[in-house]
């Protein structure tokens, strides 16, 4: 089997967000969203010390880029795991992947330096291709969430203003699954 070319699963060069599944020890999955960055043929992801991605994904030296387009899966994946039945085992894989991801990459991959760890692609599987406009809105609830985590590691309220800045793109130029999204990171961030 021929390893895939990220291009085909639209990661290119620049960074790229993506939901990120490793597996523990004990076989529990884990769900976050990580940046792919890519700069050529170069694949990398920054991880931080203490999160599960991290964990397992140095241990285990897999990953998985799930590629998905509902921005809640996002949300409730920043700051938790989805619940078993969000994740599928494919064949001859004993490694979890998002059962609603239109496509997904299992890379392996190494510690370079510090917080970088090198991506190699391994197998990947594209079930749809769908022809998507970008969505100021989408782009927002992303934008959020990295502040939403920013915020959570050092208490700075600048952040909240920002989240507060995104919220308001959303209003007006998101759907109702950007507007469910971003209420429901305020929720959690008990942002009014």
């Amino acid at each position: 089997m021929d390893k895939p070319d990220p291009a085909d699963f639209g990661i290119l060069d620049g960074i790229s967000e993506v939901i990120a599944t490793t597996r523990s020890d004990s076989s529990i999955p884990n769900a976050a969203p990580i940046g792919i960055i890519r700069n050529h043929d170069r694949l990398c992801v920054q991880l931080f010390p203490g999160s599960h991605t991290r964990q397992n994904a140095a241990r285990t030296e897999k990953i998985v880029a799930n590629i998905i387009h509902d921005p809640v899966m996002y949300v409730e994946c920043t700051f938790g795991d989805p619940g078993p039945e969000a994740f599928e085992y494919p064949d001859e894989m004993n490694y979890p992947v998002l059962k609603r991801a239109s496509a997904w990459i299992l890379f392996e991959c190494s510690q370079s330096k510090d917080n970088m760890f090198e991506l190699t692609p391994m197998r990947g599987v594209i079930r749809d291709k769908p022809l998507l406009c970008i969505n100021r809105g989408k782009n927002a609830v992303i934008e959020a969430l990295v502040h939403a985590t920013r915020y959570r590691l050092n208490g700075d309220a600048r952040y909240l203003d920002l989240i507060g800045h995104y919220d308001r793109i959303v209003q007006r130029c998101g759907g109702s699954a950007e507007k469910e999204a971003i209420a429901r990171l305020k929720e959690i961030m008990e942002v009014r």
